[in-house]
């Protein structure tokens, strides 16, 4: 942007859920959105890289977003000496910043999501030495707002406490002031509410039928991906987290004989989310939901592509085939699920919406009165090996990347003996 360039009238917008300084634009000389922010006495400025056309309006806006809190960190002081910039943001970041080195990858990448992605947007360019127990009152009304379970509260005020006790430790602070009492009960034995085989099939259909439809979530249109996904899910006892960073070149499809026959199946080796970094086997239905998922991609692409060839103005004509160029998302670099989400934040909250919507099509939840989340999918893929499978469950919670109690504390709650009969009657061959 140069001092030539102007902002087109009525192109300004602020971004929703941030400081009203924090804008997109337009200029008469470029063909992107732009975004800007003054701080710290200084304006920072950047181009979007996102192309003027209706529908990428939120892409600008998530890049925004980003943006933002980039600047926020960039103020961060070197980790080697002693901070002295006092803005919440830079303090939390350093906090991260020593945990890439002295802890767990899984909690470092874990702390690092929660501060980027809620901390610092919340308090923005507020001095720690100014946050007083109102504030963290705030934030606990904000994490009410977001329906978390109690646990995942819990989690976000310890990161919060942990990172006024490195700001009292690097002299920033004298004290830590009172944080409000989580209310909830932490339940530690809760059944985790799973689908039923007849209820898996019907969220799947209501996902199709509203794809079919062309229904959109707030501007989010619904596609076949999203009852892909669900399929993908059940079959690779992933966690929804993982889905945030599973790219195509973390899958991998092996084969081996069984017999006469040939199997295959998907190995997935992503970055931990959680806690270990284990592989994951799928069930060898992954392997054609994978290969219908590189079919739809390719398919969703030559349409839009056909429709943008057939843009009558000249203008419009090329910004449509210049938005396509690149797609349909298959390269090992780029993310198997929603690949144009490159903010994987708001990539989650993009599919819990359009989930939620696929739920109440099936109007399930008012027929069984089940609470059913992203996490649902992940409970039913290891309910089905439980009910249906012969899998022991140590064998089962390595490949689901959890631990062996975890699985009879809160899945095993679900299981019946009627359930389990056929394992009970069974018998060990002497072959």
């Amino acid at each position: 942007m140069t001092s030539k360039s102007k902002i087109i009238p009525g192109s300004q917008e602020s971004v929703p859920g941030y400081p009203k300084k924090l804008i997109i634009f337009r200029i008469s000389n470029s063909k992107y959105w732009w975004t800007r922010v003054y701080m710290n006495g200084a304006m920072n400025v950047a181009s979007t890289g996102v192309i003027d056309e209706r529908n990428n309006k939120r892409l600008a806006l998530e890049f925004a977003k980003q943006f933002y809190n980039d600047v926020l960190l960039k103020q961060r002081a070197n980790p080697k000496s002693k901070i002295k910039n006092a803005q919440f943001s830079v303090v939390a970041a350093s906090m991260i910043e020593v945990e890439k080195t002295t802890a767990k990858k899984s909690l470092y990448i874990n702390d690092k999501g929660k501060v980027e992605g809620f901390y610092i947007p919340h308090f923005g360019e507020k001095l720690i030495t100014e946050i007083e127990y109102s504030d963290l009152v705030q934030v606990m009304e904000k994490l009410n707002q977001k329906k978390l379970a109690p646990a995942t509260k819990k989690h976000y005020l310890s990161l919060l406490s942990k990172i006024f006790k490195y700001a009292v430790q690097e002299g920033i602070l004298k004290a830590i002031p009172p944080f409000p009492k989580l209310s909830e009960r932490l339940k530690t034995k809760e059944k985790r509410d799973y689908f039923t085989f007849d209820e898996y099939r019907k969220i799947n259909k209501a996902c199709l039928d509203l794809a079919s439809r062309g229904e959109k979530v707030r501007g989010i249109p619904i596609t076949e991906e999203l009852m892909l996904l669900n399929k993908f899910m059940v079959n690779s006892f992933l966690r929804p987290t993982d889905i945030r960073v599973l790219k195509h070149k973390h899958v991998k499809k092996v084969s081996d004989k069984e017999g006469d026959k040939k199997s295959e199946w998907l190995v997935l080796s992503h970055p931990a989310t959680k806690t270990t970094a284990r592989e994951v086997q799928t069930m060898k239905e992954g392997v054609q939901i994978y290969a219908d998922l590189l079919k739809f991609r390719k398919a969703d692409h030559a349409q839009k592509l056909k429709e943008a060839k057939a843009i009558q103005d000249p203008e419009k004509k090329r910004k449509a085939l210049e938005a396509l160029e690149g797609s349909p998302y298959t390269d090992l670099g780029d993310y198997v699920f929603f690949p144009g989400y490159q903010n994987r934040q708001t990539m989650m909250e993009a599919w819990r919406k359009l989930f939620k919507k696929g739920v109440e099509e099936s109007k399930l939840e008012k027929t069984t009165g089940k609470n059913l989340q992203l996490y649902s999918l992940r409970h039913t893929s290891i309910m089905f090996r439980l009910i249906y499978g012969d899998v022991d469950t140590l064998i089962l919670a390595k490949n689901a990347r959890t631990s062996q109690a975890v699985i009879e504390q809160h899945y095993g709650a679900h299981l019946t003996t009627a359930q389990a009969r056929k394992r009970l009657h069974s018998f060990i061959s002497k072959g």
